[in-house]
């Protein structure tokens, strides 16, 4: 008899209580959540892009460090002289044959995580000059000596890039014993374009990752044309 009262009890009390743990959520928590969660993220994508962006360009700058040793040991067996290119553009075949694979066998540092961002700007036949150009990482850019910077030891004006140098100062060959501060290479930028690589404003501005001829790596800013003989 007292075990049937205590089945009718656990009965009435399955059928009538609601224990907190079986709850499921109402619609309205339901919205709430979601609500609460896209707020959440769209406060942290930024913040996220940002870091993601701050990874990206300290993986380019260490590419340019290791472009640098591969430029060293070059130098070392060449009276100190750097590779020559004709302008500081694409294709950059002289320089890529001379590192690669003698000095460097990764082929791939010549290229810019960040490359893509700037690439319709490369493309573009709307900023200084003639566009076609292309700086991201595939196979066709390989073959034909295109990479995601620019070289500053050539012998004539490349009339896409706002150099400030004299017309004088051309040819602009640099080796082991040119002033420390002298830009060996960049980050690709073009005149005019409102974009740098690692979203930054493009114009002098912005800035870019700069290799030195004393094989230093330095984010510059460009506020005046000193920036391109000068330390910021």
């Amino acid at each position: 008899m007292a075990s049937s009262m205590h089945r009718q009890h656990d009965e009435n009390a399955g059928g009538h209580g609601v224990r907190f743990g079986d709850r499921g959520f109402t619609l309205v928590e339901l919205l709430i959540v979601i609500t609460v969660l896209g707020l959440l993220a769209a406060l942290l994508m930024p913040a996220l892009g940002m870091a993601m962006e701050t990874a990206n360009r300290t993986a380019c700058a260490h590419n340019l460090r290791q472009i640098a040793l591969a430029l060293k040991l070059y130098a070392n067996a060449s009276d100190g002289r750097f590779p020559v290119e004709e302008t500081c553009g694409n294709p950059q075949r002289h320089l890529v044959e001379s590192l690669v694979p003698a000095y460097m066998r990764e082929i791939e540092m010549f290229y810019c995580p960040s490359a893509a961002a700037v690439e319709p700007y490369a493309q573009s036949h709307a900023y200084g000059g003639p566009g076609g150009d292309s700086v991201i990482d595939t196979p066709e850019n390989r073959e034909r000596y295109y990479i995601s910077y620019k070289y500053f030891s050539v012998t004539r004006r490349d009339t896409r890039m706002p150099l400030p140098l004299r017309l004088s100062e051309y040819p602009h060959l640099l080796d082991a014993g040119s002033p420390s501060v002298r830009w060996l290479m960049s980050d690709w930028v073009r005149k005019g374009v409102p974009v740098f690589p690692h979203k930054e404003r493009g114009g002098w501005g912005g800035g870019r990752n700069v290799l030195f001829v004393d094989g230093s790596v330095q984010f510059v800013r460009h506020r005046t044309p000193r920036a391109f003989t000068d330390r910021q």
